[in-house]
Formats: structure tokens, C-alpha cells, sequence
């Protein structure tokens, strides 16, 4: 039998409702000062403490706890903490509730500083995934005003297998852009690729800011939850996220000695492909108490993708990863070391590679590929070769009464090849890639997370970087050359909450420092290009306000800065993936964007509405421009893109709607739009997404006997036409509109205290011939058709 992937699109909106609830159980808590005042004695005791699930050992995040006659709350951070700050002496009644658990209230005498762990027995089902605001101090800076969107539990597991851009792209306000079925990147509200910080437990991804069709170097498989933080407000990681940032995080080590793991089993129809995905995980105790361990690793293997109607030739994908991870923690201090490998080899559509000029607008205009071939797993040329190494080290100290401090190594290694078509005469070089590059990069980061001193709290840091890039293929040119980066960079980001409003605002100061080595080769003599300095500050500020115990607005505004990169600066030559020849531009100048977003949310008990609208302002803004004119060499013809720039505009509304008709039975709506305007050109801006409109219906069945959390969903996915785009700028005008039929159903299968995960989602199912617009090979071959996966998550 076999099976295909989905996206699986619409099993987010459920999870909406469960984490947002316990923030709004938070922020709707109200000081009541008088009562304060009222009690004898200096209020300087603090209780803290971890709040864990029964069944699993795992952290609740989000809980809440309430001492209602103080009215004083907190809420648990993602590794279960809580504190609760200036706490006078005496006797109170805490509220301590999670919206998948059953509520616990106890009493309890507060004489001192006080360590309480708490577990909460699971009540019922409820699938993860919510909207949250930055309202944790001390692990999410994200400002008060900026939106986070977060993926967990049921609602990563029903992505499995799929690639990190094609997981998130169902979310408001996200897209994904692609370079055929292999190659997919997060796009937030119309930006991507180095403009979107991504970090990978905790470390900026280096090595996907190469270009459009370098897609992240990360193995889904290791995060248990991923969080997107959309404008430009994040500080705390960079000052070049202009777009916003994407957090992959894994589950913290367990604490209980033990060990435990989970199975992951995922099979595809349409390139049959086949996932196989495991972890292992445990904790030591008595004398080695404090010590936990995790190993986790993924194989996958797809062949030839296939559009109605014929195969994709030569789109096959390999990967196999692994990753450790140990960590040693103490009541106050503690250290992990952390390394994971990354190795794929990606095939690349063959009909994307044309000899001769004429050959390439016959591609351009046919409906179907030139070549075709039957389903292979066999990956020929052209294909990438990627390996991805990260080596991370932490250590963190405790302060009494002066909070946190954390230090932060990091190694990357990015090695990517590239191989043409073309296989060389020379039988020295038959088997080199033409382009071949190793991309080595040193991280180290300061954070001190200080403690709360008048109702304000906030994180003081730094980071130091140093990277170097190496070219060693067998091209004339190259569109990355040799350089040497060094940046770093301060900030300060603080918080002061006061009823129902909450107030962030942080600045960042950044420095970088570039050098380019470059050939010339008429003649060949080596070539120093001039250091490049660059230095700004990146500042935001951002608001929450309750407006009632179930409407909260939100505003930001946050600036930031880009400084071109090395690719852009001084790239010339063919890019194999893109199967593009792109020229840089060493004139180009720093991007400097001015990011305002407002949004409104509404959590009822049957209705829940969200709507964010946003307008970024970038100067210089970097781009890839059609040249028009393909570019003849004796390896093949080519489509040619320069990099230029200029001012412009990114608007757009996020809407994401929910109404459950019965307890059982929900419709949902979400709708993404972006407009993006070049004023330097008076025309629109070119590859900006089209309109995304999603609407689902959910049934959840409940519990069955042995079956569980059983459910079952259908959707309808319509991307617009883009008709806002500059008039006869591309080599192909943007594809028609198309409307896309989407399935899914899972259950539980309850087997002793065990729970195994099952379900079968379909995407496409009536096998649509389309196109998408930010699909970079769509000027030779339609998109993937008819797709169903099936997947098993054995936890053990």
C-alpha cells in the first residue's frame, strides 16, 4: 500500500482556544493594591516552582495560578516555572488551572521564599495550538503588542514528514515560497528567506540566508513546539528580522528518572515517501539525579513527485538526521550540550535545465514539462548535497534576587553542493559539483534575565559573532563568494504590566563588519573587494489592553535594519537549484524597515475572532529582478535576475475565525492578505503573495471504547490570482487561481496507559493541475497533485 503527505490544514483552530484561554486567565487578573496595603509586614517573599502534567511528566506550559484576595497571578513559562513576586507573609488560597486539566485549588503559609511543584491530572482533549501575546518575562521577549503564533502537540503531529515552509504556510499571515516539490521556506507577510530569523533550539539557522531556494537546514522532527513572531520586533534575536522569527523548540529533558521515547512512522502516496522518525529520552537518579539525556533521528526517502499527469522527473529527496542532547541542572545552575546533524540530498526538476535559448521559451510556454519521465527514486543531475552540523553549549546561574543569567556558544557548519546537468570531459572533475560551499559560523550570546523590581522585568544581553564562507566548486563564478563576517550586538528589552495594560519596549545597537575575496578570471588574479562597515540601532514598542475579560487589542511598532549580504553584494553567476543566473549589485545599501501592527481578539465560548493588520515601510528595500534576457553559456541557457533595490511598502490584513455550531462540530475561516507597492518603480512589487483564503469544518468524535480524541475534518483552500504585479516584468505572467479540496481524520488508539496516534490526511484530492506563483520552478511544470499520508506516532 501507499501513501502520500498533507499539510493537513485545518487542525489549528481548535488549538487556538486551549493556550490562549490561560493567558487570558493571566492578563485578566486585576491588582488590587489596597489589599496590599492593608497586610502588615514587608511583601518581599517569592513562590516558585514547576507545574507538570500527571499522566506524562510533562511541563504544562501556560498554566496559571491566582491568589485571589491579593488579586496576584503568573504564568507558567514553556518548561512548566512560574514565580509569584512580593509576597507578604500569611496564609493564602491559590487557584492553580490549564486548560487541558482539572482545576486544584490549595492552601498554603508563606514565612519565607518558597519552592512549591506542583501536577495536574489531564481532564480531557483538547488539541494544541494558540495565539499568545509576549507576556513571559524571562524566555519570550517578544514585544507586549506583537503577536506570537504557536504550534504544538497534535497540531505539529498532524504536519509530520512535511517540510518546515509547508507545515506553517495554513497559518494567518504565513506563506511559503518553493523551488519545486523539494524546496519550501517560511514566508511572513511577504518576506523570507534572511529577512525571517529562523532558531533551532535556540540558535539562529545560519546557511539558509544563501537564497530563495536554500531551504531551512532543520529537522522538524526535533521540535515539540514552534512559535512565529511576526514583524519586526524581536530584538532579543537580531536586528536583520525584519519579517519576524520562527522558534523551534524541543521538550524539555525529562526530570523523572526513567526513560521513555516515542516512534514515528510516515508514509506518502504521491512521491512515495517514507519517514521513519525515533527518540529516546531518560533521566538518572540518586546520586546522578539531575541528569537527563535525549537521542533523536530521522530517515526519509520520497522519489518523483507527480503533477496530474505526469511525473516531475528527477525529484527525489534523501535525508537522514540525528541529534543529543545532555543536560546536568541544579536547584540554581545549570548546563546542556546539544549537537545535531542535518544531511539531505534534494533532486532537482530535470525539465528546469535547458540547452538553448529557444528551448527555454518552449519550456516557458508549454503546458507540460519537455521531459518527463515514470516514477524513480533514483536522484540524478542535477541535485543538491547538504550537510548541517550545530555544536551548543549553556550554562546558566541563578541570582538571588537579581535573576538570571545565561551564556550561549554555538558552531554551525554549512556545507552545500551543487551539481549541474552537465557532466564535466575532464575526468579529474566528473565527479565535483560546480558550486560547492562551507559556510563556518561562531555564536556566542549573554543574557541576564534580571529580577522583577517594581512591577518592570525585562532581559539585558549581548551576542558576538564570527562567520567565514569558502568557495571550492568547479565554476568560473560563483554566487556566493569567499568573505569574512563579523558582527555583534547589545540590547535591552524591558516590561511593566499594571492592570489591564501591558507595556514593552526594548533598543538594540548592531555592528557588522564584512570582507568579500573574489577571481577574476581575465586574467586570473585574486581580488580584495574594500571592508565593509555597517552600525544602527533597532528600537520597538509595543501594548496589550484588556479591553473586557474577552477582547484584548494589541499594537506594536518596531524598526529594524538589513545590511546586504554577500550573495547580493557580489554574487555573478548560475545558481543550479534556481536554475537561474543571478548578478549582484556592490552599490547596493542597508534595508531600513518601519513595522506597525494592530490586532483585535475575541475568545468566546462559541466564537473566536482574531484580526491583525500591519503596514512595513522598507528604504532599499534588496530584490530579485527578471532581467528578461536569458543568459547562453556552454553549460546551458538560463533565466537572468539582478539584485536591486528600492522603497517600499508591505500591507496586509491576517483574519482567523472560529464558531462551533454544536460541543461537537466547528467551521472555521482564515484569510491572508498581502499588498506590496515599489514606489521607486510606481508599479507593485514582484513575487508577492497572492490572496489565501481557508475554509474548514471539524467534527470531533470524542472517545469510543479503546478510541480517543477521534476527529474528522474537511477544508477549502483558494489562492487568488495575483494580478498586482508590475506589468510584463517576468518570464511568465502569475498563474490562474486555484481552488484545492483538503481531508483529514485521526483518533487515538488507547493500548494500557499508552496512547498510539493515528490519522490520514489528504491534500488535493481532486487532483488539481495548478500552479503557484511563488513556486520557482512553475515557468516549467505544474505543482504536485493528488496527495494522502498516513501517520503513527507510538509513544513508548
Amino acid at each position: 500500500m501507499s501513501f502520500l503527505q498533507s499539510p493537513g490544514r485545518f487542525c489549528l483552530s481548535a488549538a487556538i482556544y486551549s493556550i490562549w484561554m490561560c493567558i487570558l486567565a493571566c492578563s485578566s487578573v486585576k491588582a488590587q493594591d489596597s489589599l496590599l496595603n492593608a497586610r502588615a509586614g514587608a511583601c518581599i517573599y517569592t513562590l516558585s516552582g514547576r507545574i507538570m502534567d500527571t499522566d506524562t511528566g510533562e511541563p504544562l506550559a501556560f498554566a496559571t495560578l491566582y491568589i485571589a484576595s491579593i488579586g496576584k497571578g503568573a504564568v507558567c513559562e514553556l518548561d512548566g516555572t512560574y514565580h509569584l513576586d512580593s509576597l507578604c507573609a500569611g496564609k493564602y488560597e491559590l487557584s492553580v488551572n490549564h486548560i487541558e486539566c482539572e482545576p486544584r485549588r490549595l492552601k498554603l503559609a508563606i514565612t519565607g521564599n518558597q519552592t512549591l511543584n506542583l501536577n495536574l491530572p489531564h481532564a480531557a482533549y483538547v488539541l494544541r495550538e494558540a495565539i499568545v501575546t509576549g507576556h513571559k518575562a524571562a524566555q519570550d521577549t517578544a514585544t507586549a503588542g506583537q503577536l506570537m503564533t504557536k504550534v504544538t502537540g497534535d497540531a505539529i503531529d498532524i504536519k509530520r514528514g512535511l517540510s518546515l515552509g509547508e507545515a506553517l504556510k495554513s497559518l494567518p499571515g504565513m506563506n511559503s515560497i518553493q523551488t519545486g516539490p523539494g524546496i519550501s521556506k517560511p514566508v511572513i507577510h511577504g518576506l523570507h528567506s534572511n529577512r525571517v530569523l529562523i532558531l533551532n533550539n535556540g540558535v539562529r539557522q545560519e546557511g539558509q540566508q544563501w537564497g530563495t531556494e536554500h531551504a531551512p537546514e532543520i529537522d522538524p522532527f526535533i521540535a515539540s513546539e514552534i512559535s512565529v513572531i511576526k514583524g519586526a520586533a524581536s530584538l532579543k534575536y537580531g536586528s536583520d528580522a525584519i519579517g519576524g522569527v520562527i522558534l523551534l523548540e524541543p521538550k524539555p529533558l525529562p526530570q523523572k528518572s526513567g526513560v521513555g521515547g516515542e516512534l514515528n512512522l510516515v508514509g506518502a502516496c504521491n512521491n512515495r515517501m517514507g519517514v521513519i522518525s525515533g527518540m529516546l529520552e531518560g533521566a538518572l537518579g540518586k546520586k546522578l539525579s539531575g541528569i537527563s539525556w535525549r537521542l533523536q533521528g530521522t530517515l526519509k526517502s520520497a522519489g518523483n513527485a507527480r503533477a496530474p499527469g505526469y511525473y516531475l522527473d528527477n525529484t527525489g529527496i534523501r535525508e537522514a538526521d540525528y541529534s543529543a542532547a545532555l543536560n546536568y541542572t541544579r536547584q540554581n545552575y545549570g548546563a546542556e550540550l546539544y549537537y545535531s546533524e542535518f544531511s539531505t540530498k534534494i533532486g532537482i526538476l530535470t525539465a528546469s535545465h535547458i540547452g538553448n535559448a529557444n528551448d527555454l521559451y518552449q519550456a516557458i510556454l508549454a503546458s507540460t514539462p519537455l521531459e518527463k519521465n515514470q516514477f524513480s527514486y533514483k536522484i540524478g543531475r542535477p541535485y543538491q548535497d547538504i550537510n548541517h552540523t550545530l555544536l551548543k553549549a549553556v550554562g546558566y546561574l541563578d541570582l538571588p534576587g537579581k535573576g538570571k543569567v545565561e551564556l550561549t556558544y554555538a558552531r554551525q557548519q554549512d556545507s552545500r553542493l551543487e551539481y549541474s546537468p552537465d557532466i564535466s570531459y575532464n575526468n579529474a572533475l566528473i565527479n565535483k559539483p560546480e558550486l560547492a560551499f562551507n559556510l563556518v559560523t561562531h555564536t556566542l550570546d549573554l543574557h541576564w534575565h534580571h529580577h522583577t523590581f517594581r512591577d518592570i522585568s525585562g532581559t539585558i544581553g549581548s551576542s558576538a559573532m564570527t562567520q567565514g564562507n569558502i568557495f571550492g566548486g568547479t565554476d568560473y563564478f560563483s554566487v556566493i563568494p569567499n568573505f569574512r563576517n563579523y558582527g555583534g550586538g547589545i540590547y535591552d528589552i524591558e516590561k511593566w504590566s499594571y492592570k489591564k495594560l501591558s507595556l514593552e519596549g526594548g533598543l538594540r545597537y548592531d555592528y557588522r563588519w564584512l570582507q568579500v575575496y573574489m577571481y577574476d578570471y581575465t586574467p586570473v588574479i585574486h581580488l580584495v573587494e574594500p571592508i565593509r562597515k555597517y552600525a544602527n540601532l533597532t528600537s520597538s514598542l509595543g501594548a496589550t489592553y484588556m479591553l473586557r475579560d474577552n477582547l484584548s487589542l494589541y499594537a506594536s511598532y518596531g524598526t529594524a535594519w538589513r545590511a546586504p549580504s554577500a550573495s547580493e553584494l557580489y554574487g555573478q553567476g548560475v545558481h543550479v537549484s534556481a536554475a537561474s543566473f543571478e548578478r549582484g549589485d556592490s552599490n547596493l545599501k542597508v534595508e531600513r524597515a518601519y513595522n506597525f501592527t494592530l490586532a483585535l481578539k475575541y475568545q468566546g465560548k462559541r466564537f473566536n475572532a482574531e484580526l491583525g493588520i500591519y503596514n512595513n515601510i522598507i528604504n532599499s528595500f534588496i530584490y530579485q529582478k527578471p532581467d528578461l534576457k536569458p543568459v547562453v553559456l556552454i553549460s546551458g541557457t538560463y533565466p537572468g535576475f539582478s539584485y536591486t533595490q528600492g522603497n517600499v511598502v508591505f500591507k496586509g490584513i491576517d483574519l482567523d475565525l472560529s464558531y462551533k455550531i454544536i460541543s461537537s462540530i466547528t467551521v472555521s475561516s482564515k484569510t491572508t492578505i498581502v499588498r506590496a507597492y515599489n514606489f521607486t518603480q510606481s508599479d507593485y512589487l514582484i513575487f508577492t503573495p497572492a490572496n489565501r483564503y481557508e475554509n474548514g469544518l471539524r467534527y470531533n468524535a470524542g472517545t469510543r471504547g479503546k478510541l480517543s480524541d477521534m476527529f474528522a475534518g474537511l477544508s477549502v483552500l483558494y489562492v487568488a490570482h495575483q494580478d498586482r504585479t508590475p506589468q510584463n516584468a517576468d518570464y511568465a505572467a502569475p498563474p490562474a487561481a486555484y481552488t484545492l479540496l483538503n481531508a483529514e481524520l485521526g483518533m487515538k488508539l488507547n493500548i494500557g496507559s499508552r496512547k498510539v496516534s493515528l490519522s490520514l490526511s489528504g491534500y488535493n484530492l481532486a487532483n488539481k493541475s495548478y500552479r503557484d506563483y511563488l513556486d520557482r520552478l512553475r515557468y516549467f511544470s505544474n505543482e504536485p497533485g493528488r496527495n494522502v499520508t498516513i501517520r503513527i506516532k507510538i509513544p513508548f
